[in-house]
């Protein structure tokens, strides 16, 4: 999907007054993990979620139901929340999450500020190879801590497989380190803490032998990696 089908969504619900972030493989993308976009993961208070629905659903020749999705080990976590099918071709979908599901609440606490991203242009090639940096610049995506402290503890919590994958490629795709997750997790000893310590330990043996990278298995040096922290929403 393109980037003003992204805008056109998210003006829908900012101006019914409903806070949203986005969440999923773009904010993965964001945060320089190469993962294929399936959906369009968007993010809610929990409170607003029927709202939010109603919203997409009062839209007519835009978006569908979708009733009939057949779920599997790596897609299980939408189960349960609305998602949606677009009427134009190509098709694209959407689901809507809560910030609770995600640990993200209070939401708007967690978003990125809009102000972040005139101190900083530096993104990651992940996203810039579908949306220029302006357009990156006016998407509301979440703040790199609460996102990574929100998976490792769904999957402390629900020992659910895609919530590990997608700690594990936010700490390959921003290459943090054991101080980092000392200084952010609370208590540092909890289980999330060491949840998160292992996969930093094992950031090395992801590497493919045959790859030439040499910080992480999708950052080639340390020049890129100090790039990387500049972006927006990754420092507090």
């Amino acid at each position: 999907m393109d980037f003003s089908q992204i805008r056109l969504l998210l003006g829908l619900l900012q101006e019914a007054g409903i806070p949203v972030c986005i969440i999923g493989e773009f904010a993965l993308n964001y945060n320089n993990a190469p993962r294929v976009v399936h959906d369009l993961e968007l993010c809610v208070p929990a409170d607003d979620l029927g709202a939010a629905k109603s919203v997409f659903e009062s839209q007519e020749g835009l978006l569908e139901i979708e009733d009939k999705t057949k779920y599997n080990l790596y897609t299980q976590y939408k189960k349960g929340f609305p998602r949606f099918r677009s009427y134009s071709k190509p098709r694209f979908y959407v689901v809507i999450f809560t910030d609770k599901h995600y640990h993200l609440d209070p939401l708007q606490k967690c978003v990125i500020y809009q102000k972040e991203h005139q101190h900083t242009r530096e993104y990651s090639r992940e996203l810039l190879d579908s949306f220029s940096p302006d357009e990156i610049a006016t998407l509301p995506f979440p703040r790199f801590t609460p996102l990574f402290r929100g998976f490792c503890r769904s999957y402390i919590e629900t020992q659910e497989a895609t919530a590990a994958m997608a700690a594990e490629c936010l700490v390959d795709g921003i290459n943090i380190n054991e101080e980092w997750c000392h200084a952010h997790f609370d208590p540092p000893e909890s289980a999330e803490s060491g949840f998160a310590l292992r996969l930093v330990n094992s950031r090395g043996s992801r590497i493919d032998d045959f790859s030439l990278n040499q910080v992480t298995c999708f950052i080639p040096d340390l020049q890129e990696a100090q790039r990387l922290q500049r972006i927006p929403g990754f420092y507090e």
